[in-house]
C-alpha cells in the first residue's frame, strides 16, 4: 500500500508538470494563432493539422485550470485520508487538516502578491507598450493600459484586493484560477473533516453526490472546480481503499489496454469541442448537435452539457474527468507520469503559472513587435467623439513568431526554476514561521508551554491534567493540604 501511495504522489507531480506546458501552448496559441481555437480558419474551409480533433487539445485551452483544480482535491485529500486508512488515527488527520487549511492561504496569495508586485514595476517602466498596441486582441486585453504614476499605484491595490474578491487583476489576469481554487481547497477540508469518522461507504457516497450536484448546477465554472474538486477527493479515497487497488491489479491488464484507451478517445473526442464557429466543420457541427442540441430545437441538452450550461467548459471537463479515471486505472499511466522529466516540470508549475504571463506581454511580444512601439499613430476620435480603430502594430515576420516561441518557453522556465529556488523558499518560509507561531504543540516543547499558559495554566507541562490553573493575579492555585 505504501508504495501504492508514493506511486500516487508521483503521477501527480507529473500530471502538474504536463498542464504547466498546456498552459503555455494555449497562451501562446491565443497570442499569435487565435485560429487554432476555430475547427478552421474560416467556414467550410480545410481545417490546419492543429485543428482538428485530439490535434487541437493543447492549443485549444479551457485544460490547465480543470486539471489543477482536480489536483488540488487530490492533493489536500491524500495525506489526512492516509493517516485516517493506515494509522486508524482520527485526531491527526483532523489536525492535518487544520494545518493544511492554515498554509493554504500564505502558501497562494504570498507568491501571488510578489508575481503582481513585478508585473506592476514593468507597468511603470513601460514594458508593456508593445502589448498595448499590437494587432492580437487577447494580448491587448490581458496586458495593463498605461496610466499616471499615482493612477498606478492605486490600481495596484486594487488588483490586490480583487485577486481574492473579484478575481480581476489587470497586472496579471492569469491569477483568476486563485480564488476559486483557494475556496475549492477548503470545499475538500470542511467535506473531510465532516466525514473522517464514517464508514468508507457513507464517504463514497458524500463523494458521488457531491460530483454529481456539481455536474448538475450549470451556474458558472461549477464543472471546472467543484465538480474536479470532488472527483479529485473521491480518488484520493479510493487510492487508499485496499480492495479497490486490489481489484485495478487483478484486472490490470482489461483496465489499461481496453477501458482506459477508450475513455481517453470518448474524452478526447468530446474535449477537442471548439471554442467558438462550431458550425465552421463537419465534425465539430455534429459534436455540437450531440452535446448541445440533442433534440435540434434548443429544448434540452444533453447529459454532459445540459441546458443553459457552458458548452467549452463542459466538453473540456468531461476530457479532464476522463483523463482522471483513466490515471487512476492504469499503473502504466502512473509510471508513465513518474518521469523524471515530468517531475522536474511539475515541482516548478505552479511558478510557471506565476511568470509565464508577464513574460509572454514583455518579452515575448518584444520579439514579436519590437520593443518601442513604434511606428505608431495616435488615432484620435470619430466626430461623434467615439475613439477610432488605431492602426495596429503587426508581426515582423513568421520567424520572428518562431524565435519569440522558443525564447518565451526557454526563458519562463528558467524564470521558474529560479522563482522555486529563492521566492517560492521564502514564502514556504515565511508561512512555516507563521505556522509555528500560530499553532499550538502537544509534544510539551516551548509552544505548547506557551499555549497551556495563554489558557491561564501556570506550569504548561507535557500533559494537561497536571497543569495548575491560574488565580486572577497571575498566582498559582494550589490545593489546600
Amino acid at each position: 500500500m505504501s508504495a501504492q501511495s508514493k506511486k500516487n504522489i508521483k503521477w501527480v507531480e507529473g500530471l502538474r508538470g504536463i498542464t504547466s506546458a498546456l498552459v503555455i501552448s494555449t497562451h501562446l496559441a491565443r497570442a499569435l494563432d487565435f485560429p487554432l481555437f476555430w475547427p478552421a480558419d474560416e467556414k467550410d474551409g480545410t481545417p490546419r493539422w492543429l485543428q482538428v480533433p485530439y490535434l487541437r487539445i493543447p492549443w485549444q485551452g479551457r485544460l490547465g485550470v480543470p486539471i489543477f483544480a482536480f489536483l488540488t482535491g487530490f492533493v489536500c485529500a491524500a495525506k489526512p485520508l492516509k493517516l485516517a486508512y493506515q494509522q486508524g488515527n482520527h485526531s491527526a488527520s483532523l489536525k492535518t487538516v487544520a494545518r493544511s487549511a492554515f498554509r493554504r492561504p500564505p502558501r497562494l496569495m504570498l507568491p501571488a502578491v510578489i508575481a503582481t508586485l513585478i508585473s506592476f514595476v514593468l507597468s511603470i517602466l513601460g514594458a508593456y507598450t508593445a502589448s498595448n498596441r499590437c494587432d492580437s486582441f487577447w494580448v491587448r486585453f490581458d496586458a495593463p493600459d498605461p496610466v499616471p504614476l499615482g493612477a498606478n499605484f492605486r490600481r495596484l491595490f486594487r488588483a490586490l484586493l480583487d485577486t481574492w474578491t473579484t478575481t480581476e487583476n489587470v497586472y496579471d489576469r492569469h491569477q483568476w484560477a486563485m480564488r476559486p481554487l483557494l475556496i475549492g481547497a477548503f470545499q475538500v477540508y470542511i467535506v473531510l473533516a465532516a466525514t473522517i469518522g464514517m464508514r468508507f461507504r457513507y464517504r463514497i457516497l458524500v463523494h458521488v453526490l457531491l460530483v454529481a450536484y456539481w455536474l448538475l448546477n450549470t451556474g458558472p465554472l461549477t464543472e471546472t472546480f467543484g465538480a474536479n474538486l470532488a472527483l479529485g477527493t473521491l480518488l484520493a479515497e479510493l487510492s487508499q481503499h485496499r480492495p479497490t487497488q486490489n481489484f485495478i491489479a487483478k484486472y490490470q491488464r482489461i483496465l489499461s489496454y481496453v477501458i482506459v484507451p477508450i475513455l481517453l478517445l470518448i474524452g478526447g473526442y468530446v474535449g477537442s469541442y471548439p471554442h467558438e464557429h462550431e458550425d465552421w466543420a463537419p465534425w465539430s457541427l455534429r459534436l455540437h448537435k450531440f452535446l448541445v442540441d440533442p433534440a435540434g430545437d434548443g429544448s434540452r441538452g444533453s447529459f454532459i452539457v445540459p441546458k443553459g450550461a457552458n458548452a467549452g467548459r463542459r466538453a473540456s471537463a468531461f476530457m479532464i474527468q476522463c483523463v482522471a479515471v483513466s490515471i487512476f486505472l492504469s499503473p502504466s499511466l502512473q509510471n508513465l507520469l513518474s518521469h523524471r522529466l515530468l517531475l522536474w516540470l511539475g515541482h516548478h508549475s505552479f511558478a510557471v503559472y506565476l511568470t509565464h504571463g508577464t513574460i509572454l506581454r514583455t518579452l515575448g511580444m518584444w520579439i514579436v513587435y519590437g520593443i518601442s512601439g513604434q511606428p505608431w499613430e495616435d488615432p484620435g476620435k470619430n466626430e461623434d467623439g467615439s475613439p477610432k480603430e488605431p492602426n495596429w502594430l503587426h508581426p515582423k515576420s513568421r520567424g520572428h513568431k518562431m524565435a519569440s516561441i522558443v525564447i518565451f518557453t526557454t526563458v519562463t522556465y528558467i524564470a521558474a526554476w529560479a522563482w522555486m529556488k529563492w521566492v517560492d523558499t521564502a514564502c514556504a518560509r515565511a508561512t512555516q514561521w507563521l505556522e509555528k507561531r500560530v499553532f499550538d504543540d502537544d509534544e510539551g516543547t516551548e509552544g505548547g508551554k506557551a499555549g497551556l499558559a495563554e489558557k491561564g495554566y501556570a506550569n504548561g507541562g507535557a500533559s494537561r491534567e497536571h497543569a495548575q490553573p491560574l488565580l486572577n493575579g497571575g498566582e498559582a492555585r494550589v490545593p489546600p493540604p
